[in-house]
């Protein structure tokens, strides 16, 4: 697993659009590929990433959750 914050700042200094797990999580409900983000964030926790409830909130409601 890689630090999104880590790898956020790598793709920058190269010029490259960055959107993070939580964006990619996003994108995959918005085309379909998912039915919803929550097992996501879930597994993505159980693995041992922090994320905040309040990003968690946000992922959310960005997702339409």
């Amino acid at each position: 697993m890689v630090d999104d914050r880590a790898a956020r700042r790598c793709g920058q200094s190269l010029s490259i659009i960055t959107i993070g797990t939580g964006g990619l999580l996003i994108l995959a409900k918005r085309r379909g590929l998912i039915p919803s983000i929550s097992p996501g964030i879930q597994a993505l926790r159980d693995a041992g990433l922090w994320l905040s409830d309040s990003i968690v909130n946000i992922l959310k409601h960005q997702a339409g959750e």
